[in-house]
């Protein structure tokens, strides 16, 4: 367990994180956005409502993370690695650092090697971070709800568990603890992620969020190329090319991909997540639950936290490149009860037969 959930789940949130992260219960929520602002920013009825502010938050970032076609572009590629970096600078022996804001609020941690290429969206977050401090947006849960827009702005992309409420550090967090694309030794890897408290199939399921991901720094020489075919697609591309001998033209490889793809503990979840017919859903609950749990890294309040996940966007659950026009969740036709039981019943059997 993590955080001051070693202590209980006292409260609703605390028990509904509780029940996310070991599989209780879903870490997404795909039944589309609900929510009503119930008044203007700065008003007394937002302020009231501490997930108003957020509304307005998530509004403005739809807007820079998505291009015409529906694609998510990318800034929302560089909020989905901005979040990652936030958090994963910590272990079970750090003693510090986590899911705090420090990437965002110390003048040092930007500019360790492995956060180049962070430059233009952390001032993108500094910009919205001036802009709300005094209606209760602060920088921990700034880099994280980014993370979430992004991902569920990306066609195909979870719908995730999203909480306010964090607390900032303004120290920059612990070094040595964010682990280098170059790495070449998967058990390297799988270690240094068991000290975050993360299994290998966790680690399988979170390096996926390469599918939108593209590299700048590992080989300058082919900067920009991507990790895999459609970046602007929270799609399972990433793990069928993976699957190839060589990446398709234009597609790079990182060292640490190739040593997962094929190592003991994390190469069945790479193969599991090609299933044409469930990958995409097995894969999408396998990287929620392992991402609320990473995004909550350091933080010892998750009792006292607020759920905000009512704000985000509906998902976009079909998509094609082909075409301009994504078909929000939200705006689908409903399933009779027949079809929904069975849909639920075929997820349920093809989840048990991966795991197998």
């Amino acid at each position: 367990m993590i955080g001051d959930l070693t202590d209980g789940a006292t409260t609703a949130v605390g028990r509904q994180v509780r029940e996310c992260i070991t599989g209780a219960g879903s870490c997404e929520n795909q039944e589309g956005k609900s929510y009503n602002r119930p008044g203007d920013l700065g008003t007394a009825l937002c302020q009231a409502d501490s997930c108003c502010v957020w509304d307005f938050v998530q509004e403005e970032l739809v807007e820079s993370f998505r291009n015409e076609n529906g694609t998510c572009n990318g800034l929302a590629r560089a909020s989905v690695r901005l979040g990652f970096h936030d958090t994963g600078a910590w272990s079970k022996s750090s003693g510090a650092g986590g899911a705090d804001g420090s990437l965002l609020l110390s003048s040092d941690e930007i500019n360790r090697p492995e956060n180049n290429g962070l430059q233009e969206i952390r001032t993108k977050a500094l910009q919205l971070l001036d802009k709300c401090p005094r209606y209760g947006v602060n920088a921990a849960d700034l880099v994280q709800f980014m993370h979430n827009v992004a991902t569920v702005t990306c066609p195909l992309g979870p719908r995730l568990l999203t909480l306010v409420g964090r607390h900032d550090r303004r120290e920059a967090n612990p070094m040595g603890l964010i682990p280098s694309n170059k790495a070449t030794d998967a058990t390297f890897l799988i270690e240094l992620f068991q000290n975050k408290t993360f299994t290998a199939r966790d680690l399988a399921a979170l390096f996926g969020a390469h599918t939108v991901a593209q590299q700048l720094y590992v080989d300058p020489s082919k900067a920009g190329q991507t990790l895999d075919s459609t970046p602007g697609v929270w799609d399972m591309n990433f793990y069928r090319e993976m699957a190839l001998s060589e990446p398709p033209s234009g597609v790079f490889r990182l060292p640490s991909d190739e040593a997962l793809s094929l190592a003991d503990g994390t190469s069945s979840r790479f193969e599991a997540f090609t299933d044409v017919t469930f990958g995409q859903t097995v894969w999408n609950q396998e990287y929620s639950a392992a991402y609320v749990r990473l995004s909550l890294l350091g933080v010892n309040n998750i009792n006292r936290l607020t759920d905000c996940t009512k704000v985000l966007p509906g998902s976009v659950t079909s998509f094609s490149l082909t075409s301009s026009s994504p078909s929000p969740s939200s705006s689908a036709a409903p399933l009779s009860s027949s079809e929904s039981g069975y849909m639920i019943f075929c997820v349920l059997l093809c989840v048990f037969i991966l795991m197998i």
